[in-house]
C-alpha cells in the first residue's frame, strides 16, 4: 500500500488547529487497521512449521495485538478521545519497534522449510509495511504532541497559567525520537516526525563520531573522516530514516578500513571521504573508504538477507555485508545494540542491516548503490528523495473506516458482486478476508445472512 506524502505534509501550515489533529486521527485510524490486517493475513500464508517458530509466533501475535486494540477505538471525534487513541498508538508503536530482530531469529531457524525467495518476499513486505506503519504511527504522535505544545505556548503568551496549563505541559512534555540537536517541537521546521530543513552534513558528522567512537572502542583505532561537497544544503526528511541509512554504510566503510590497514600492514588508515551532492528534489551522499573492496563473490550476497559478515567472519573481504565484518563479531552483545539501534531496531549480526537500509532509501523514491574495486576500496552512493518536494504531485486520502471481515469464498464472490456496483470493500486481503467501509457493515451482514438462509435446508423435512 501507498503511503500519501501529501498526506504527511498536508499540516505544515502552522499553528496546528483541533480541525488538524482531528483529521490527522481519523487518517490514521482509518489506515492502520487496514495495513496491520495484511500483516495478519501474510502470517497466515506461511507454512504451518514457519508459522509455529516460536520467533515468528510472536511477531505474529504482536501484529493481531496492534490490530486489536487500534480497530476497537469508535470513530474519534473530540480531542479527549484522540489522546487516548494516540497514547494507544504510541504503545503499540513501542511494541513492533524491534520485530525485526525476532523475525530475522526466527527465519534463521527456518531456513530449510522456506525457500529463499519466498523468504525474501515476506520479510521485503514486512519491512515496507513496518515502514509505513511506524512513518504513518509516529507522525500522527509527532502532530499531537506538537498541537499540545503550541497550546500551552499561547496560552502562556497570555498569561494563563495554572492546572489547564500545567495538564497540557504534561501531555507535551515528551521529546520525539531524533530531534535531539535539530530543534525543538514548536519550530516550524518540523511538521510532524518530518523535519523540512534536515542539514544532510550535520547528520553525518553526528553519525560519523558515533560509529568513529565504537570503532575506537574496539579496536582502539579509527579511520578520520571528513565531509565535504554542498555541505549548506538542506532536505525534507524524516531524521531516524537518514540516520539509519547513514550509520549502516558508515560502520563498513569503519571496519572495512581498519580491517584492511590490519591485513596489509598499512601504517596509517586512510579518512574516510563524505561527498554531499544537491540535485533538484533530492539529496545525493557518497561515501567513499579504502578497505580493500568487496569480492565479486561477496557482492552478490551484500544485500541478501541473513548473509551476515559475522557468520563469515573468515573471509577477509566481507566489507559490504550487515553489521560491520569483525568489527561487529568481536563487539559485546551491549555494544552491538548500542551500535546497531536505530529506526531499525538493534540487529546484531543477522544480516539485515544493508537490505534494509536499501528498503528505506527506496520508501520515498531514493536509491542505494555500491560500487566496488576489490583491493583498494567502495563508494556507496545514496539518493534521498526531499519529502517535502515531492508532496506537490501527492493527492490526499480521505479516512475512512474500516472493519475486517471473515467469510468462506462463495460469501467472498457474493460480496465482490455487490461490491461492483457500490464499492465498499477497501482492501481485498485473500479468498477468506476482506476489509469494508463500516457504514456498509449491516449491508453485507443482510447479504450474508440471505446466502446463508439460501443454502440451509431442514434435516428430515418431507419431499
Amino acid at each position: 500500500m501507498c503511503l500519501s506524502i501529501g498526506q504527511l505534509l498536508k499540516y505544515r501550515r502552522q499553528p496546528l488547529s483541533t480541525e488538524n489533529i482531528l483529521d490527522s486521527v481519523g487518517y490514521t485510524q482509518a489506515e492502520l487497521p487496514v495495513r496491520l490486517a495484511k500483516r495478519v493475513i501474510s502470517f497466515h500464508r506461511l507454512p504451518f512449521i514457519v508459522g509455529t517458530n516460536p520467533h515468528i509466533a510472536r511477531v505474529y501475535n504482536q501484529y493481531y495485538e496492534a490490530f486489536d486494540r487500534l480497530h476497537a477505538f469508535a470513530p474519534i471525534g473530540d480531542l479527549e478521545a484522540e489522546w487516548d487513541f494516540t497514547r494507544a498508538l504510541e504503545r503499540q508503536t513501542q511494541i513492533l519497534l524491534d520485530v525485526i530482530p525476532t523475525i530475522a531469529q526466527g527465519f534463521l531457524e527456518c531456513q530449510l522449510y522456506m525457500p529463499r525467495e519466498e523468504r525474501t518476499s515476506f520479510i521485503n513486505d514486512l519491512i515496507r509495511s513496518r515502514i509505513g506503519l511506524r512513518v504513518i504511527g509516529e507522525q500522527h504522535v509527532a502532530l499531537s504532541y506538537q498541537f499540545r505544545e503550541e497550546q500551552k505556548k499561547a496560552k502562556q503568551n497570555h498569561g494563563a497559567a495554572g492546572s489547564t496549563a500545567a495538564a497540557t505541559a504534561t501531555a507535551a512534555s515528551a521529546v520525539e525520537p531524533g530531534r535531539v540537536g535539530l530543534g525543538a517541537a514548536g519550530e516550524d521546521v518540523w511538521v510532524g516526525a518530518i523535519h523540512t530543513r534536515l542539514h544532510p552534513a550535520r547528520m553525518m558528522e553526528q553519525c560519523g563520531q558515533m560509529v568513529q567512537s565504537m570503532c575506537e572502542m574496539h579496536y582502539g583505532t579509527a579511520p578520520g573522516y571528513y565531509v565535504d561537497g554542498d555541505v549548506d544544503e538542506t532536505i525534507s526528511y524524516i531524521p531516524s530514516h537518514f540516520e539509519y541509512i547513514t550509520c549502516e554504510l558508515l560502520k563498513n566503510a569503519f571496519r572495512a578500513t581498519v580491517d584492511f590497514s590490519h591485513s596489509t600492514n598499512r601504517s596509517s588508515h586512510p579518512p574516510i571521504q563524505i561527498t554531499i551532492t544537491k540535485g533538484e528534489g533530492y539529496v545525493g551522499v557518497r561515501i567513499r573508504d579504502q578497505g580493500g573492496g568487496i569480492s565479486k563473490e561477496n557482492m552478490r550476497n551484500v544485500f541478501e538477507y541473513s548473509w551476515s559478515s559475522m557468520q563469515n567472519s573468515d573471509s577477509a573481504d566481507e566489507h559490504g555485508a550487515n553489521g560491520g565484518g569483525s568489527l561487529m563479531a568481536g563487539m559485546s552483545l551491549q555494544t552491538n545494540l548500542a551500535l546497531q539501534h536505530g529506526i531499525g531496531g538493534p540487529i546484531a549480526g543477522l544480516g539485515f542491516g544493508l537490505p534494509m537500509a536499501r528498503l528505506y532509501a527506496g520508501y520515498f523514491g531514493g536509491s542505494l548503490d555500491i560500487v566496488s574495486m576489490e583491493g583498494y576500496g567502495c563508494d556507496v552512493f545514496l539518493k534521498l528523495r526531499s519529502i517535502e518536494g515531492s508532496a506537490e504531485n501527492d493527492e490526499f486520502t480521505e479516512p475512512v473506516k474500516g472493519t475486517l471481515i471473515e467469510c468462506d469464498p462463495a460469501a467472498r464472490e457474493v460480496l465482490l458482486k455487490l461490491n461492483a456496483k457500490d464499492q465498499f470493500i477497501i482492501e481485498d486481503l485473500d479468498n477468506t478476508h476482506l476489509f469494508i467501509n463500516s457504514t456498509h457493515l449491516e449491508r453485507v451482514q443482510r447479504a450474508l445472512d440471505e446466502l446463508m438462509n439460501s443454502n440451509t435446508y431442514e434435516v428430515g423435512a418431507p419431499p
